[in-house]
Order: C-alpha cells, then sequence, then structure tokens
C-alpha cells in the first residue's frame, strides 16, 4: 500500500512537472499523461519475467471504474466552466454536433473500420461508437493558458459541444454493446429513451435543489465544506442517473452548467478546486488505462491507429461539421477550425476498456478482439490526435484568421473565471483625504481601475461622472488582481506580546531590505494604510510584501 501511493505521487509530480516543459513548445500537456500512462503498462512487460505486469498491478475492470469515476468530474467541470450566457446564440448549433455530429462521425467510422479493417458490422459500429467523441482539456489549456479567443463564438461551440458529445457516444456505446450481446432491436428505443430522459431529469433535479440549499448554508459550512458539498452532488447527479437507467455523464454535465451559472457563494474558489480535479481526472485517465497496454499489440496497431486519425480528421469530423454548420451559414474558416480541434482522448479511452470488460464478461465473441486489437488501436489514434491536432491548433487558427484579438478568451467561459482576474478595495474618505469634494471624472485612479460603488451612511450609490466624494464615503474600488510572482511575495504577521514590532511606530520597525509593510488590519476588523507614524499595537495583522 505504502509503495503504491509513493509510486502514484511520484507520477503525478511527473506528469505535472513534464507537462509543464513540453507545453513550452507548443504541445498540450494531456500528451505527456497518455505517453507515460503507455510506458507504465509497456516497459516493465518488456522486462524478463513480467509479461503480465497490468493484471499484477489493476485489472480491467478496477481501470473500468477509475476511469469512470476520474470521467464524472470531467464531465461536470465542462459544465461548470460553460457560460450559458456567452452559449446561448450557439447553443442549437453546439447541440446538434454533440449528438447528431456524433452519430454521424460514429457511421462514417463504421464504413471506414469496416471495409479497412474489415471488422464486422456490429463490431464496426462498436469501434465508431467509441472513438466519435472530442475530448477538449488540451484545446481549452492552450486557449486559457494563451489567453487566445476565437471568432464567431467558435469557443462556446466548442465548450457546448466537447462538453455534451461523450453521453452521445456513451449511448451508442451502450446500444452497440447491447446488440453485441444479442439484444434485440426493439430494444434499442427503449434504452434512448431511458438514457436521455432520466439523465437529463436527474442531472437538472439534482442542480435545482442544490442550488438554494449552497445558497441557504454556505455562511454555516466550515471552511472547505461548501466544495464537499458539490463534490458529493457531481457525484450524487452521476450515481442516481445511472441506478435509473439514464446517461450519468449526461447528468453531470448538465448539473454542472446549472450550478456554475448559478449565483452561488465561492464559485471563483470551486472553479479552482474542481480545475485541478478535473487534471487529475485527465492523469489517472490516461495512466491507468496505460497499464491495460500490451507492447505486442502497439506494433500492428501503429498503421489503423494512424490510418484511423487521419480518417477522423480529413473526413468524418468535416464531414459532421459542415453538414450540421455549412448549412447554417457558418463561415468556411469557422468550420474547418471546428474540423481541426476534434481531438480524441480521455472519454473514448474509458468506453473502450468498458466494452473489453463487459463483452468478455457476457462471454461475447468480439472481447477477445477489443482487448487485443481494439482498445491499443484507440490509445495510438487519442496519441496522434492529441499530438498532431492540439501542437498545432494555434498555427492553424492563425492561418485560417480565427483568432479574435479584441475579446478575452475568458468571457466565453463562466463569468467567475474573469472575476478571479479582479480585486476589490474598500476605502473610507477621510478629512485630509485629496479626493475629498471631487468629482468622480476627476479622480486620478488609472485606467485600469474603477470605483464600483460608493456606501453614504445608509445609502449605496452607483458612481456617476459628476458624483461629488464627500467625507465619510465608503468607496469601492475594483482593479487587477496582483498575480504572486517569484519575483515578489506577500505574507502577513500577527503581532503579538512577544513580538519585538509591538507598541512600535512602522518609522522604528526595522525590516529586511526591500520589505515593506503595505496594511495593518486591526483586531476590533478596521484597516489602517500604514504610516510612518501608525504605531502597531498587540492584534493587529501586517500585510508586507517582499520584493
Amino acid at each position: 500500500m505504502v509503495t503504491a501511493l509513493a509510486i502514484g505521487s511520484i507520477i503525478v509530480l511527473v506528469c505535472i512537472s513534464s507537462g509543464q516543459f513540453i507545453h513550452r513548445f507548443g504541445m498540450p500537456a494531456l500528451i505527456i499523461f497518455l505517453v507515460l500512462g503507455v510506458l507504465a503498462g509497456s516497459l516493465p512487460d518488456l522486462l524478463p519475467g513480467h509479461h503480465v505486469f497490468a493484471y499484477e498491478v489493476i485489472s480491467p475492470h478496477t481501470a473500468e471504474l477509475i476511469g469512470e469515476a476520474a470521467l464524472i468530474f470531467v464531465m461536470f467541470y465542462g459544465g461548470f466552466g460553460t457560460s450559458w450566457k456567452t452559449a446561448k446564440p450557439v447553443a442549437v448549433q453546439a447541440g446538434l454536433l454533440a449528438s447528431v455530429g456524433v452519430v454521424i462521425t460514429a457511421g462514417a467510422v463504421m464504413l471506414f473500420v469496416h471495409f479497412v479493417l474489415q471488422l464486422g458490422w456490429l463490431e464496426s459500429f462498436l469501434f465508431g461508437s467509441i472513438i466519435s467523441c472530442t475530448d477538449a482539456a488540451s484545446v481549452f489549456s492552450i486557449l486559457r493558458t494563451k489567453k487566445m479567443n476565437l471568432k464567431h463564438n467558435t469557443v462556446s461551440v466548442l465548450e457546448i459541444e466537447n462538453g455534451s458529445n461523450d453521453p452521445t457516444a456513451y449511448l451508442l456505446t451502450l446500444t452497440a454493446l447491447l446488440l453485441m450481446q444479442g439484444g434485440s432491436l426493439l430494444e434499442v428505443p427503449l434504452l434512448v429513451a431511458k438514457q436521455i430522459v432520466f439523465g437529463a431529469l436527474v442531472g437538472v433535479a439534482v442542480a435545482l435543489v442544490a442550488v438554494p440549499l449552497i445558497m441557504r448554508f454556505a455562511r454555516h459550512f466550515a471552511d472547505g465544506m461548501d466544495l464537499l458539498f458539490v463534490f458529493a452532488i457531481a457525484v450524487l447527479s452521476f450515481a442516481l442517473s445511472q441506478l435509473l437507467g439514464g446517461n450519468g455523464y449526461l447528468s453531470a454535465f448538465l448539473c454542472g452548467i446549472i450550478l456554475g451559472n448559478s449565483a452561488i457563494p465561492n464559485k471563483v474558489r470551486m472553479a479552482h478546486f474542481f480545475d485541478s480535479v478535473d487534471w487529475l481526472g485527465q492523469i489517472m485517465i490516461f495512466f491507468v488505462l496505460g497499464l491495460l497496454v500490451q507492447p505486442a499489440n502497439l506494433l500492428p496497431a501503429i498503421l489503423p491507429a494512424l490510418g484511423l486519425a487521419l480518417f477522423l480528421l480529413i473526413i468524418a469530423r468535416p464531414l459532421a461539421v459542415f453538414l450540421i454548420f455549412k448549412l447554417r451559414g457558418a463561415p468556411v474558416r469557422q468550420c474547418l477550425l471546428i474540423s481541426w480541434v476534434g481531438l480524441r482522448g480521455a472519454a473514448s479511452l474509458v468506453f473502450a476498456v468498458l466494452a473489453t470488460t463487459t463483452l468478455a464478461h457476457a462471454g461475447a465473441d468480439g472481447g477477445q478482439l477489443l482487448q487485443s486489437d481494439i482498445f491499443h488501436i484507440v490509445v495510438l489514434t487519442a496519441f496522434f490526435s492529441i499530438l498532431l491536432q492540439g501542437t498545432l491548433l494555434e498555427k492553424v487558427a492563425q492561418r485560417l484568421e480565427m483568432i479574435d484579438t479584441e475579446t478575452d478568451v475568458m468571457a466565453s467561459f463562466t463569468d467567475f473565471q474573469g472575476l478571479a482576474e479582479k480585486a476589490f478595495l474598500k476605502m473610507r474618505i477621510r478629512e485630509e483625504h485629496p479626493w475629498l469634494g471631487k468629482a468622480v471624472r476627476d479622480l486620478e485612479i488609472g485606467q485600469d481601475s474603477l470605483i464600483v460603488l460608493i456606501k453614504r451612511g445608509e445609502e449605496t450609490l452607483a458612481p456617476r461622472g459628476d458624483t461629488v466624494i464627500e467625507a465619510d464615503d465608503v468607496l469601492v474600488v475594483s482593479g487587477e488582481a496582483y498575480d504572486e510572482s517569484d519575483d515578489a511575495q506577500i505574507e502577513q504577521i500577527v503581532i503579538d506580546d512577544d513580538n519585538p514590532w509591538a507598541n512600535q511606530l512602522i518609522s522604528e520597525v526595522k525590516l529586511p531590505p526591500n520589505n515593506l509593510i503595505v496594511s495593518v488590519d486591526r483586531a476590533d476588523g478596521s484597516t489602517v494604510v500604514p504610516k510612518g507614524w501608525t504605531r502597531l499595537h498587540v492584534g493587529d495583522t501586517l500585510t508586507i510584501i517582499s520584493l
């Protein structure tokens, strides 16, 4: 157990460190997770006496459970980070691409697999279903990191489509598995209806119940308990839907959309938390499923996987995109870019293992075929897709003249993403303040700052240019939040009875070179702007910046 924990921690550290390194070269960080997962599953098998390493460490069924659990949070955060306000104008097109487009892609891949790889129709249908969904984790990582927005509201299209096409692929995969296990075509409509109806109803219902609960009890939660509450809500939305026969991934996505677009408190902190959980989920999926890779089956899968990746990029994905978007008058450049960013990733790997374990458990004929051939082709297809399409995303967008330089990409995600980069300062106007008696338009507060409201006694004012600042006004000023970097650090020190600074003037305090006291918070809750004659008292909290 201890050894496993140590190895797991080292793997996560290597994934993150390596991902940050290769990202400097324009490669998606997600590629390193996939490579390390495959290497971890392959290299030990090449050593004498370790021919079944993957199955000694983890079984396919356990890998499937881990992958499904991780995918819950990938789906939930995909919805949580989607801004419905900006996505609403393109929701119909994106929704069609996530449903009809996935079916078109699956059908095209089915034909390719049947006629090129010479598999049966049901196996080809299963193959097309598994690989029909896209994965946007690396795409949005690049867009956010480089603050690169795309024209024609394309980011919102991708956010909705990539977040909601996994449930469609999951439904197609379940349908294919049903037929391969001897199920009747008459059972398919009932399966589809249950998946969609229960999936949507549970996701919406759980979210609508959760929002008022969070609003009512958030202030009573212990520190961090609100994060655990939402964490449990995400799991509940998936599990309850699955128990009723619905699509759990659809439930998690819809639940995430409603929570992320509701006025619940602490969404900035929740976004940071689930962003980390999402990345951990991606690492777990690629690494754990990579353990199942058998080296002997990688080499014969290279050409089929490369051919499939190119077929998806050149024919299958553009066919779905142009049929849906071009017919609705979308620009050709937008259609080409949306076609390019259709990366395959985590969900396809999870569905491939699901198919393997399901058929093997049922004793169906396709189980061994999937385990030895299709799973490895899916792994390599995802690798080629992420490597090629993810690495060249920015260059392709530039070539197609689709980069929007006038707006921030963060506007395409939920509003709290933008708020995370803002800070708000409360300041009281004293008699000696230089702003006293001046109109707001005459104040010199900098282009990046804004007075957002004025508290005057019991009255709250929306500031106008001709609003005159009066004594005892409390101003709330917004500005860009400080981003702590290596060349400047901020720390807080509490003055206790034993501190030598207690009862001293700030001018008497001996600070290290390049250190400055920037704020003094009193024990009574008031804040003092430090001056040389400000006396420090026991209970004061000092904010110090070190350059």
